[in-house]
């Protein structure tokens, strides 16, 4: 396990020189030893060389002070996941957040620079593999470049990442678990996502996009939604969307969404994971929410119905 302790500006600024990253602290005294001592986070961070470049960094940090980076290297490939926490993305201008269970695609060149901010006041878990050139065609063999895109993690590759933060492994067999862990990144995170149409014409039937509506639902509750956000991509008013979904399946989309989060949860509690875990694999940010609403809705605490297994 790799150790818990502070980061400072001048840890940050380290961590810089050696992958090419300048970061920005909206917060630091004037004296340049003084700033240097500015605590930033709280937590750990491991770095793995899995091979001449390929470099895997896990990261669990309590963010004290909001901070910015921007990426001056060049990577053929840099994945980055989230599995805890926010990180608000900027590329070629546009910006977007990556959230808990997302992940991102992308490569980093002279025309393609990723900066980066980390709000302050979360926990902050997250994993990057950056490739060069060579170590990605050792790997993977040739491949095209393609457009950066997100992707959701699947759960099964979200819980291997999970293992990765609580392995006890060390020395060889510790590099040996990560170089596997970064092959199923890779497989995941090659394959841009199927984009995701619903039929916007006139003519589609109203029940066949409703359904499509439900089933995003159904099969990624742990994404972010909501309301506008789902009637825009149903082609119709948010009003509209609430009132035909409420007729077609007895609930709101908003309510759906929440008992697919719970139904996910408690299937996955039954399953032996604990309960932190099963909170942000479900989409719940913060596991005292999580807590609460389980309680609420099946009468009992995830934590009891966990340890109740045989």
């Amino acid at each position: 396990m790799f150790p818990t302790r502070r980061h400072t500006v001048a840890d940050f600024l380290g961590y810089g020189r050696r992958y090419q990253i300048d970061y920005r602290f909206p917060v630091a005294p004037g004296q340049p030893e003084r700033a240097a001592r500015l605590p930033i986070a709280q937590g750990r961070v491991e770095e793995v060389t899995l091979t001449a470049g390929a470099e895997l960094v896990l990261s669990d940090l309590k963010v004290i002070q909001p901070y910015a980076s921007r990426s001056r290297g060049q990577a053929a490939l840099l994945i980055v996941a989230v599995l805890e926490g926010r990180v608000r993305l900027g590329l070629a201008g546009r910006e977007r957040w990556l959230t808990a269970g997302e992940a991102y695609t992308l490569c980093l060149d002279d025309r393609q620079v990723l900066g980066t901010h980390q709000p302050a006041d979360q926990r902050l878990r997250t994993l990057s593999l950056a490739m060069s050139d060579e170590a990605l065609g050792q790997w993977c063999g040739s491949l095209p470049p393609a457009a950066p895109y997100a992707w959701s993690l699947p759960n099964a590759l979200a819980l291997t990442l999970e293992q990765g933060y609580r392995s006890g492994l060390s020395g060889q067999a510790r590099r040996l678990f990560f170089q596997g862990l970064a092959l199923q990144l890779l497989a995941q995170g090659l394959t841009p996502p199927a984009p995701e149409r619903l039929p916007a014409t006139a003519t589609a039937a109203p029940a066949r996009r409703l359904e499509a509506v439900r089933r995003l639902l159904e099969e990624h509750p742990e994404r972010e939604h909501d309301l506008a956000a789902l009637a825009s991509l149903a082609a119709i008013s948010p009003s509209t969307l609430a009132r035909r979904f409420r007729a077609a399946y007895g609930c709101s989309p908003i309510n759906y969404l929440r008992r697919r989060r719970l139904a996910r949860a408690r299937e996955l509690l039954l399953g032996g994971y604990g309960v932190q875990q099963v909170a942000h694999l479900s989409g719940y940010r913060h596991a005292s929410n999580f807590i609460t609403a389980f309680r609420r809705t099946y009468g009992v605490s995830p934590g009891s119905l966990s340890s109740s297994r045989p």
